[in-house]
C-alpha cells in the first residue's frame, strides 16, 4: 500500500496566505501520483487565483471534486513550480542525509522565498509551515534572508557539508529553482535573487549572464532590474525580485503568482526534446491578455537566443506572472546566458520551426506565422538584434571581462 503524505496549498492574495486546498501525494516510487482538491471557501472568493491553470483549474463555486495527476505526473506542475531545482535540491539532501526526498519532500521542505505565490501547510487553519520530512514546522512572518558574503562563504564549502557556513546557508533552506549557486537577499532597498560564482566556473558566468541581460534590454527585451557585485573575490549577479512587491520598510507587500511555461503548457518535464517555441506561443494566445504584444515579446528573445547562443532557454527557463482573472502574461526574461560552443552547428533546446531546433535566421523566420508577426517586422528585430550582438566585445570590455573570458565566449557569438 502506497504511502500518503498531505499538505494544505496555500497562495498568497492581498491579505496574505489563504488555504486554497488540500495536496495529497501517494508514494509509489515511479508510480508516485497527487491529487489536490481545492477548498469551497477559496472558489467563491472573487480573487482566487488557481494552483495550476492548466492541470487544476478553478471549478465552478460548489462543484469542487478532486483532480488527480496524468499519468507519469507524480505531482502537479504548478506545486512543482514551487521546488527547487538542482542546487536547491542539493541542499535539502545535505540537510536531510538519511532521507530518500520524493517530490512532495521537495516542494514543501524549500523556504518561504520560493518563485511566486505558493506556500504550504499543515492544515487549513495551521497557516504556512515548512515541512521538516515529518511533520510541518510553522513560519515566522519575518523575511529570512542572509547577506551576500554569508552565501558565498557556503558555496565556496559546498564540498564540505560540515562547515559552519555552509550549515548556515543549510538551515536558512533553499526557494528557488535553477542549477546554480543562488539565494534571496536585500540589495539596494529592493529583494533580489543573488547568483553566485563556483571554482569550478571555466569563464565568469555571473558576468556573462549579466552583459548578457544587458544586451537584451538594448533589443528591447523585457528584464527586470540588474545590478552586479562582488564579494569574496567573486562576481555576484543580482536580479531584482519580479515576483514581489515590496514595502518602504523592507517588508513584502505581496507575492505575485508565477507559473513556467511547463505550467502553462501542460507539458512533462522528461519531454525535455519536444518542447517549443509554438507551445509557448499556443499558452501566450490562450492565457495573455495581451497575446501580440506577448508573441512579439517571445519572438525577439528566441532570435536574441540565437544570436547569443543561449542553448539553456528550455521551457522553465519562460515564465508567466499572473495578471487578473485567469490572466496570465509573460514575466520578464530570464535566465539569459551565452554559452560557449564547441561545434559548429548551433542549435537551441526549444524547437524554433521548419528546421526544428537550428539557431539560424531561416528557421526563426519560417516560426512566423504562428507568432502572428509580419514578415517587414520579424526582419526588423532581427536586425536591431544583430546589430546589438555584432557589437558583444564592446559590452564585455565596458564591464571589464578579462582577455581569457572574452575569447572563451567568443563562439557564441556570430555574424548571421
Amino acid at each position: 500500500m502506497a504511502d500518503i503524505k498531505q499538505a494544505t496549498i496555500y497562495v498568497y492574495l492581498d491579505e496574505g496566505p489563504v488555504p486554497a486546498g488540500i495536496l495529497r501525494t501517494h508514494l509509489e516510487g515511479r508510480y508516485t501520483s497527487s491529487e489536490f482538491v481545492y477548498g469551497n471557501k477559496y472558489i467563491e472568493r472573487p480573487d482566487a487565483v488557481s494552483v495550476d491553470p492548466v492541470q487544476l483549474p478553478l471549478p465552478a463555486p460548489g462543484e469542487s471534486e478532486p483532480y488527480n495527476t496524468p499519468n507519469d505526473f507524480p505531482i502537479f506542475n504548478g506545486i512543482r513550480d514551487a521546488s527547487p531545482d538542482a542546487w536547491g535540491r542539493y541542499l535539502l539532501e545535505k540537510k536531510f542525509p538519511a532521507k530518500g526526498l520524493d517530490e512532495f519532500d521537495y516542494a514543501a521542505a524549500s523556504g518561504d522565498d520560493r518563485v511566486g505565490a505558493l506556500a504550504f501547510g499543515e492544515s487549513v487553519n495551521s497557516g504556512v509551515g515548512r515541512w521538516n520530512t515529518e511533520a510541518f514546522v510553522p513560519l515566522t512572518d519575518s523575511v529570512n534572508t542572509l547577506d551576500l558574503a554569508e552565501i558565498q562563504k557556503a558555496v565556496d564549502k559546498a564540498d564540505q557539508p560540515d562547515d559552519p557556513a555552509f550549515q548556515r546557508l543549510l538551515d536558512y533552506g533553499p526557494s528557488m529553482g535553477g542549477a546554480r549557486p543562488k539565494g534571496t537577499v536585500w540589495w539596494n532597498g529592493g529583494l533580489c535573487l543573488a547568483k553566485f560564482s563556483t571554482r569550478k566556473d571555466s569563464y565568469d558566468m555571473c558576468l556573462a549572464e549579466y552583459i548578457a541581460m544587458l544586451m537584451a534590454k538594448e533589443c528591447g527585451i523585457n528584464v527586470p532590474e540588474i545590478s552586479l557585485s562582488s564579494v569574496e573575490g567573486r562576481t555576484v549577479y543580482l536580479v531584482k525580485r519580479f515576483d514581489r512587491v515590496v514595502s518602504e520598510n523592507k517588508t513584502i507587500a505581496k507575492r505575485k503568482p508565477f507559473h513556467s511555461a511547463l505550467t502553462m503548457t501542460g507539458s512533462h518535464e522528461s519531454d525535455y526534446g519536444k518542447h517549443s517555441y509554438k507551445d509557448i506561443v499556443e499558452a501566450i494566445t490562450r492565457y495573455s491578455p495581451d497575446a501580440h504584444k506577448d508573441r512579439v515579446e517571445l519572438y525577439r528573445r528566441m532570435v536574441f537566443n540565437i544570436f547569443c547562443n543561449n542553448t539553456d532557454d528550455h521551457i522553465r527557463n519562460q515564465g508567466f506572472i499572473y495578471n487578473k482573472e485567469n490572466q496570465w502574461e509573460l514575466s520578464p526574461a530570464y535566465d539569459i546566458v551565452p554559452y560557449p560552443q564547441s561545434t559548429q552547428t548551433y542549435a537551441l533546446l526549444l524547437h524554433i520551426g521548419d528546421e526544428g531546433k537550428a539557431a539560424t535566421v531561416g528557421n526563426a523566420l519560417s516560426a512566423i506565422g504562428y507568432y502572428g508577426i509580419a514578415l517587414s517586422d520579424a526582419e526588423l528585430i532581427i536586425e536591431q538584434v544583430r546589430e546589438v550582438t555584432r557589437n558583444w566585445k564592446e559590452y564585455f570590455d565596458r564591464y571589464g571581462a578579462t582577455d581569457h573570458d572574452i575569447e572563451r565566449l567568443s563562439s557564441c557569438f556570430r555574424e548571421i
